[in-house]
């Protein structure tokens, strides 16, 4: 059995259900309390390392304010985020220091243990654990100057290839040897903030993810099973209700194809643990010596 964990950045429950996304919100689905800590909205590099963790971004230290190459950058980039300052004023402020001194910020990774972790266990990028690069790639495409410079039509032909790669990863990924596999992708987020006050495009892109995940849903094998996640959604005008377009909204979602999905983003860790089968390393033919075998729990 394989557990699949889609990281599906974004996916709103209202959008989802608005949209009637079946296979984004699955056999059962709640809207899913999530987190915030440097700002007043869920950020996605806060939260996360959170689900991963399962610890608050207080404890697991990786935050929203990320670090540069200089640390007197950083600790102005610190400032800029307890103030709250306007986050595309931030972005442009970002902009002009890459360009101006080459200097680079990197959201950091956590140092605690994750569900991630183990041999049997395969990631492709989540961020505040693994492979920030791609996140900082699309981040890169979709803010500030790069994004004057590109037309909307390679932003979006960039968002859907970038996303079709990781659905691609996972349906692979889950035909080997492994109890669980998971891929963070960004397209909700990113077309998001692009169509926020455009109901029909907006529509589009979810019409879109959700046959990407009704076909994940068709690659599982009987035992295996699927749960989705979002670290926040999105505000858009045409929601009664929401404030600003394009803001991230309070309504995650966890969805599965197993029993009742986890309730709090600080719950899914356990929830995984709980619902993962640990491979029979016997079946395997591993020859592990004593003291290993000891250490996994396997011989007391």
């Amino acid at each position: 059995m394989t557990l699949v964990v889609l990281a599906l950045d974004a996916a709103d429950m209202k959008h989802a259900v608005e949209f009637e996304c079946s296979n984004i919100l699955g056999d059962a689905h709640v809207e899913m309390q999530t987190l915030s800590h440097s700002l007043d909205y869920p950020y996605t590099g806060e939260v996360w390392p959170s689900i991963a963790t399962g610890l608050h971004p207080s404890t697991h230290g990786v935050t929203g304010q990320g670090s540069w190459d200089n640390p007197i950058l950083t600790a102005l980039s610190r400032v800029a985020h307890k103030v709250n300052l306007n986050e595309s004023i931030r972005d442009g402020v970002g902009d002009a220091i890459k360009d101006r001194t080459g200097q680079e910020w990197t959201l950091e990774t956590v140092d605690h243990p994750t569900f991630l972790d183990g041999e049997y266990r395969a990631v492709h990028n989540w961020p505040g654990v693994y492979r920030n690069e791609v996140l900082h790639y699309i981040w890169g495409l979709f803010g500030g100057a790069a994004k004057e410079e590109m037309g909307e039509d390679t932003l979006i032909r960039e968002a859907y290839t970038e996303a079709a790669s990781k659905f691609g990863w996972l349906e692979e990924a889950m035909t080997h040897d492994v109890e669980l596999v998971a891929a963070h992708v960004h397209v909700l987020d990113v077309l998001g903030h692009l169509f926020a006050e455009d109901e029909e495009r907006y529509r589009e892109v979810y019409e879109k993810v959700d046959g990407w995940v009704g076909e994940l849903r068709q690659a599982l094998g009987p035992e295996d099973e699927l749960l989705v996640l979002s670290d926040h959604g999105m505000e858009a005008a045409w929601i009664e209700g929401d404030e600003v377009p394009g803001r991230h909204s309070w309504r995650a979602i966890a969805s599965t194809t197993a029993d009742e999905p986890p309730k709090h983003a600080l719950e899914v860790r356990e929830w995984v643990e709980d619902h993962v089968v640990t491979l029979n390393r016997e079946a395997r033919g591993a020859d592990l010596p004593e003291e290993q075998l000891r250490e996994l729990g396997y011989i007391e």
